[in-house]
């Protein structure tokens, strides 16, 4: 007898270890398809904008309690026949991607004498990525620095057009254990030739340099949430189910967002007299009350898996063997197009990929909170013990912690459903997180938590890189083992959606072309 899948949408990323939160939920910071704002429609009156990334921007979520960004409810606490607020934040970004979008524009054309700019960054800038990151380190008249990313985009174009800037230092990130150091609070190490830092620091030595109010929420938040225990703290975070567990540590849900909305009105109210005649005196404070439940929210039931639900997308992958992609895939038309995922048989084994060869093309994930993936698989009874093995030569795996490969056994498996909510358990080997010193060859989902179990003493793997696979199951014991590394035993009952069965077999995500040779799965 199947039994219920309580899950419901998840878009972000990273409950976790302080690894796991520190790798995972950043992860899952990633830049979301959010509709450009192209124009104000009256720009007559005193304007409070807002730039920013998710921890400001506004979301649409199914998830149990949705992702909210402060910038959504700062409204509630400002006088609407003095000010509107104009939210231009936009998931993903950073100080530096901010400035390509529409909304940038936006900004540029429409703040004037009077306005208000409130300038809430860092938690993208700390992504070792190009397109994104920004040096901590640097002065603001330094090239490529948080500081001058800040000062030359927003700061100096506030106070040219004769509006006043406020710098907001970024919300910490939750921590399941109370932990609130390194990435949490935003300080980071140097990763792979990006130079790390203080980022809240910068935000704050650039208000001082410059003389603007700067709000320094990341003390706020971490004083907070060092004072309330775990269960407290998520409260004021976005969940993706009904289960206090899939809580998402970067987001923060209607009653969080409110809380630091209000932190940061009567912070600049202190600061800043003209703004305090701005807010609205009769606001109440925000109470827990502000918390419900979705009216959206969907819990799905789980189907169950039969031959005859073989994709037709993929029905050249030979019986007992079936092809199929699910999860955070990036849309339907992706799971359906051979470029985005694709399962090639071979005369011992398959060629499997997760996006394009060249890197311009990605689907799927492998993340703090969901996953999207390509996957070769057999159904095997849930009582039977086997191992399965592969060697795995990589043909192009993209530099990206979220691009992954591997041999994977589940508990449950999706039939070409792109669907955000799929975050259920499973046991794999393989590459993840490769961009990373420390990067991960065994890792777990476990409700709804993805746990690294083992770093590869190997190097990382890239084009040309061939590395044997194997997993063995023995009850509810699974033996990983990852080229010359030491087998990993993990523990998973893997029963928890399918009671009947579990689906081994191989899987890309994300942007991986891997050719899978010499496979055998050996049912005892």
């Amino acid at each position: 007898m199947k039994k219920l899948l309580a899950a419901t949408l998840a878009l972000l990323a990273l409950g976790f270890s302080a690894f796991a939160l520190e790798k995972n939920i950043a992860d899952n910071e990633k830049v979301e398809k959010v509709a450009g704002i192209s124009s104000v429609e009256n720009t007559k009156g005193t304007k409070l904008y807002v730039v920013g990334d998710s921890t400001l921007s506004s979301f649409a979520d199914p998830y149990f309690y949705p992702r909210y960004g402060y910038g959504t409810k700062l409204q509630d606490y400002l006088n609407a026949k003095k000010i509107q607020v104009i939210n231009l934040a936009m998931s993903g970004r950073s100080s530096k991607s901010f400035t390509t979008e529409v909304n940038y524009q936006t900004l540029c054309k429409n703040i004037k004498k009077g306005d208000y700019l409130i300038i809430g960054f860092g938690h993208n800038d700390e992504k070792a990525e190009e397109d994104r990151y920004t040096d901590p380190t640097g002065s603001k008249e330094t090239e490529g620095s948080f500081k001058n990313s800040l000062y030359v985009n927003y700061v100096k174009l506030a106070q040219d057009k004769g509006a006043t800037p406020i710098l907001c230092t970024p919300i910490v990130r939750r921590s399941e254990e109370r932990k609130y150091t390194g990435s949490m609070i935003h300080q980071t190490a140097d990763s792979n030739g990006f130079k790390g830092g203080d980022y809240s620091k910068a935000v704050m030595e650039l208000a001082k340099e410059t003389g603007v109010a700067c709000v320094d929420l990341t003390s706020i938040t971490k004083a907070r949430y060092e004072s309330m225990t775990a269960e407290e703290t998520s409260k004021f975070h976005a969940w993706q189910t009904f289960k206090p567990n899939s809580v998402d540590n970067t987001h923060l849900n209607i009653y969080g967002a409110s809380v630091v909305a209000y932190d940061v009105i009567n912070e600049v109210a202190k600061q800043n007299k003209k703004f305090a005649k701005l807010v609205n005196k009769n606001a109440p404070a925000p109470t827990i009350a502000l918390l419900v439940q979705n009216p959206d929210y969907v819990m799905p039931t789980y189907e169950g898996f039969s031959p005859k639900d073989k994709s037709y997308f993929f029905k050249k992958v030979p019986e007992p063997w079936f092809g199929t992609a699910f999860g955070d895939c990036g849309g339907d038309s992706k799971i359906s197009t051979p470029s985005f995922n694709g399962i090639v048989p071979t005369d011992n084994g398959f060629v499997m990929n997760s996006g394009s060869a060249d890197g311009s093309l990605v689907s799927g994930k492998i993340s703090g909170s969901i996953d999207g993936m390509c996957v070769c698989f057999q159904q095997i009874p849930h009582d039977k013990d086997f191992t399965l093995t592969a060697t795995a030569n990589v043909k192009y795996l993209k530099a990206d912690n979220q691009a992954s490969f591997g041999l994977i056994v589940r508990d449950d498996i999706y039939i070409c459903k792109n669907d955000k909510s799929i975050n259920s358990d499973y046991v794999a080997v393989g590459a993840l997180d490769t961009t990373k010193d420390g990067w991960t060859s065994a890792f777990q989902r476990l409700d709804t938590k993805l746990n690294k179990v083992a770093n590869a003493s190997e190097k990382k793997p890239a084009a040309g890189t061939k590395v044997v696979l194997s997993i063995t199951k023995t009850g509810n014991s699974y033996s990983v083992k990852y080229g010359k590394n030491p087998a990993q035993t993990i523990k998973a009952d893997l029963n928890a959606v399918d009671a009947d069965y579990v689906y081994a077999g191989l899987f890309t995500a994300r942007c991986a072309t891997v050719e899978f040779t010499d496979v055998k799965l050996e049912v005892k």
